[in-house]
């Protein structure tokens, strides 16, 4: 019997992650309700090989302009099972840890279960000291001797968007999501890489979530993004407070016990915006010794190998 979940697989041009990460697809593929492959125009043999392996599992092939976001929202959209899991490329998840995803949010009749992943390499080889704050979050639980939990509607918030550029999601491959909320509630497509933690911010008001400390999912640490500067880190730390101050808004006016969330979160805005703005101060004054003492040094320098050069030509 299948078990009700419709999984998404956004791929562009990663034929040969592709084909290192099907190995894991094929061992849980069998058992799901249905498989939606996006592809975003690959010119590489991506989507060749996706419909060579995955067209004899009865998987549905759709096409969506290049943007990650973006193609995740058009697999949910035509996704029809109950629950729906995203399988991003050479993120693997285990036919055990899926069931197991399953089972925790359906007992708790959420609209999401976390898990934390497994963190590893960039080619799975070994584990990483690299957590994420679901990694975190598991290790207090499993201390404190808990097993799965329903959030509260304060500690949804508050793992949601306490620790913002980040946040409780993670990697979407070691979550499960209810169908219907994600097509309600799509990711937001104009937060760059960053889309998770701003869907988590736009719905902490209103989603059911379930948090399960066991390890679902692996998640290789292989994306390389360019990094950003001091100040494009400042700016999308501050376009996601500012949304998800927004979304606690509206709710709060008919929920009370939002009110005083609403508060917390917007005085940890403001401190947060002074740390910002220390950083930067410091980062000034640094670039500005920096500037000082290497510039003086360099005059130095040029004119000691002159005052040199005019020794040795004058002999």
């Amino acid at each position: 019997m299948k078990i009700p979940i419709s999984a998404v697989l956004p791929v562009y041009n990663c034929r040969e992650r592709l084909e290192r990460h099907l190995l894991s697809v094929a061992a849980w593929a069998p058992s799901v309700q249905e498989i939606i492959v996006v592809d975003s125009g690959s010119t590489d043999g991506t989507l060749e090989l996706a419909k060579e392996i995955l067209t004899p599992l009865g998987a549905r092939f759709i096409h969506n302009p290049p943007g990650l976001y973006q193609s995740w929202n058009a697999g949910i959209a035509a996704a029809t099972a109950p629950w729906c899991y995203i399988s991003t490329v050479e993120d693997p998840i285990t036919p055990e840890g899926l069931s197991h995803l399953l089972e925790v949010v359906e007992r708790h009749d959420g609209d999401l279960v976390i898990s934390p992943p497994e963190m590893r390499n960039d080619d799975g080889s070994k584990p990483v000291e690299e957590k994420m704050p679901s990694n975190r979050l598991a290790e207090a639980f499993i201390s404190g001797g808990l097993s799965d939990r329903f959030l509260s509607r304060a500690e949804t918030i508050a793992n949601l968007c306490g620790f913002l550029p980040h946040g409780l999601l993670g990697s979407s491959a070691s979550n499960l999501y209810r169908t219907s909320f994600l097509q309600a509630n799509p990711f937001p497509t104009d937060f760059g890489h960053c889309g998770d933690t701003a869907w988590g911010a736009t719905v902490a008001p209103l989603a059911k979530v379930a948090f399960t400390p066991v390890s679902c999912a692996k998640f290789y640490c292989q994306t390389e993004h360019a990094p950003r500067s001091r100040e494009q880190q400042r700016d999308i730390s501050h376009r996601l407070s500012a949304l998800a101050i927004e979304s606690l808004k509206i709710p709060s006016i008919t929920n009370p016990d939002l009110i005083p969330i609403l508060g917390w979160l917007e005085n940890h805005t403001f401190y947060s915006e002074g740390l910002w703005k220390l950083l930067a101060e410091h980062q000034a004054y640094q670039d500005h010794l920096k500037s000082k003492y290497e510039g003086g040094i360099f005059q130095y320098l040029k004119r000691a190998l002159r005052d040199e050069w005019k020794k040795m030509y004058s002999r």
